[in-house]
């Protein structure tokens, strides 16, 4: 009876009952509205980030360019290229500054040469003939003396190389040199050559000398000087040659002539996401898992593979492979050092013309097996041939005495991660160090571009649930004042006729409480639905970087495809929510209103002015 009697009453002012259900609909949709927008782009920022990520590439920049000679056999001339100068090396130490906040690195990422002589990297399914052809090592004899300029001479002994037989006939010119040094009649020569006959129009086999001088670098990133002179590609072999100490060299780098068909590249990283084939989606894990933050710290020995080489090696995820480290490239990524058809081309030999010796070898654990793009041609962005990934704190010993190359900090060797959205942030705490020869590039995949937009989103979102609160208030508190505060006669009423307190107290609350359920309910969830719909349309621009290829086109895509899910995910649910919130606001205003009117005596009440 008591609720009839409330609605009955609401009832006799249909025309403020209409407008305050009316009012209540609109203010309650605007602030559902609103929130789903705020709680659509708070999910749409957990999907995007769990896609994208920042990677600044560093690269320190020459302070200068000098111009460098070369003599170029065609012209008969010298050929100027130039060759950039750099200040001291900046080691990867000096980004470390207060603030940085990175996620990840800095790191400048070395490339091993793991050495297993009982493993052919390049068989015959990747090689036509199998192997690489690394040229000769052959002892010679010029049929008439003169300079080495297509000096003809009779192969003696064939150390190592095929295709030439001894008792051939082959021309030794050593074309990039304006002085070719003299070879004589009488003598024999030890020389390490390679076949250069397809760059003459002359016919028959002519060879180019190579170089053996080693290429090793101290720790400062200084090299090391070689026992040797300028231009190391031949010695004269006397009787007792081969015993003598002379020999050493020779008989060392014949001893490693073959070693770049057995050594396979290995990069170390503190996450790999760091590295460009990965972050861009070119190589990714079809099998097993990432290393974890643990194995990264920790400096676990387990390891990521390539399909080529876990096919070869009949290796799977849980199994373990050794891993000689033999030579440490701290200038070099695999990928412009290691293709499918040739890599490794190193000076085995050190500054005293002995091989390197394995510097570290342990048993990794396959835990994860990668595919991707082939490496087919050299791409110093790409990922080396049968290239092994593990965590860079893994490697326990220097490698100080093993390193064949070294060079700044470049873009494809040193990179770090920071969080989304904070790379005006990092820059601006960076320029401050005033430090001008090292240029970093970011890359976002468009997080930058989708985040202004998102923050767009965010602003409207704030706007709108502002409006929708102070109007949903203002509805609330006037109507409250119309339909409770107005109302002190027909309280002062049912109290005199005996009601209690909580009987008036139904008896004016049911009523409004009804209009207010209905027009929240019916704004709530219509502005829900329309705040997904509306946010699946504004959210339609795709933004990412495509600097790297296009495969950041197919993340932002799957990336997309998270958001648009997230713009229909339970709009009820949200509705429900701001429902509650509404009623109870509605709930507090009107029951402090009746509050108010059962506090004062009826008979006072009846001195206010009638309805």
């Amino acid at each position: 009876m008591i609720i009839k009697n409330s609605i009955r009453q609401l009832l006799r002012m249909k025309g403020r009952a209409v407008l305050f259900l009316l009012l209540l609909l609109f203010a309650s949709g605007l602030f559902s509205v609103g929130r789903g927008f705020w709680i659509i782009n708070q999910k749409k920022t957990e999907a995007y980030e769990s896609t994208f990520m920042t990677v600044g590439l560093v690269e320190q920049k020459a302070v200068a360019v000098e111009k460098i000679k070369d003599w170029d056999p065609e012209k008969g001339d010298y050929r100027m290229y130039p060759r950039q100068v750099y200040g001291s090396y900046h080691p990867v130490e000096v980004l470390d500054f207060e603030g940085a906040g990175y996620l990840s690195g800095p790191e400048k990422r070395v490339t091993y040469g793991a050495y297993q002589p009982d493993y052919d990297v390049y068989g015959r399914e990747d090689q036509i003939g199998g192997g690489l052809q690394l040229g000769f090592i052959l002892e010679v004899t010029p049929l008439e003396d003169g300079v080495m300029n297509h000096r003809k001479a009779q192969v003696n002994k064939v150390w190592k190389g095929t295709g030439v037989r001894e008792g051939d006939i082959i021309r030794v010119c050593d074309h990039y040199n304006p002085e070719p040094g003299m070879l004589y009649a009488d003598k024999t020569y030890v020389m390490s050559l390679y076949d250069d006959s397809g760059n003459h129009v002359e016919g028959g086999l002519e060879f180019c000398p190579i170089d053996i001088r080693s290429t090793q670098v101290g720790a400062d990133g200084k090299v090391l000087p070689d026992e040797v002179g300028d231009d190391y590609f031949c010695e004269e072999v006397t009787e007792g040659f081969w015993e003598s100490e002379r020999s050493r060299r020779w008989r060392n780098w014949i001893e490693v002539y073959d070693y770049p068909n057995h050594i396979f590249p290995v990069t170390g990283t503190c996450d790999i996401q760091l590295m460009m084939p990965f972050y861009t989606g070119e190589a990714y894990l079809v099998s097993g898992r990432e290393f974890t933050e643990e194995e990264y710290a920790q400096g676990a020995k387990v390891c990521l593979i390539p399909e080529t080489f876990a096919r070869k090696r009949e290796l799977a995820v849980g199994d373990q492979v050794r891993l000689p480290l033999l030579i440490a490239d701290h200038s070099r990524p695999a990928g412009i050092n290691f293709s499918m058809y040739g890599g490794g081309s190193y000076v085995y030999l050190n500054a005293k013309g002995e091989p390197y010796e394995v510097f570290e070898d342990s048993p990794y654990t396959v835990i994860g097996i990668y595919s991707g793009t082939a490496v087919s041609t050299i791409d110093e962005y790409g990922m080396g041939y049968q290239e092994v990934v593990i965590p860079s704190r893994s490697v326990k010993n220097s490698d100080e005495d093993n390193i064949v190359f070294y060079s700044p900090m470049r873009g494809s060797t040193t990179s770090f991660r920071i969080e989304n959205g904070t790379i005006e942030e990092y820059l601006s705490k960076w320029n401050r160090l005033g430090i001008d020869d090292i240029e970093i590039t970011f890359y976002d995949k468009g997080y930058t571009e989708l985040e202004a937009n998102i923050s767009n989103m965010k602003q409207i979102s704030r706007i709108l649930i502002a409006a929708g609160i102070i109007m949903v208030l203002l509805v609330l508190g006037y109507f409250s004042w119309i339909f409770i505060l107005r109302q002190r006669e027909r309280t002062a009423v049912e109290r005199s006729l005996g009601f209690r307190k909580r009987h008036s107290f139904l008896s004016l609350f049911c009523g409004i409480f009804l209009v207010m359920l209905l027009g929240s309910a019916a704004g709530c969830t219509a502005g829900s639905c329309l705040a997904g719909r509306l946010s699946g349309s504004l959210g339609q621009t795709v933004y990412y970087d495509t600097s790297f290829g296009n495969s950041g086109r197919a993340l932002t895509a799957a990336a997309s495809k998270d958001a648009q899910e997230v713009v229909l995910d339970t709009p009820l649910q949200t509705a429900f929510q701001n429902v509650l919130l509404i009623l109870a606001a509605g709930t507090g205003i009107a029951g402090a209103g009746i509050v108010l009117n059962l506090r004062q005596e009826p008979m006072k009440m009846f001195g206010s002015r009638k309805e």
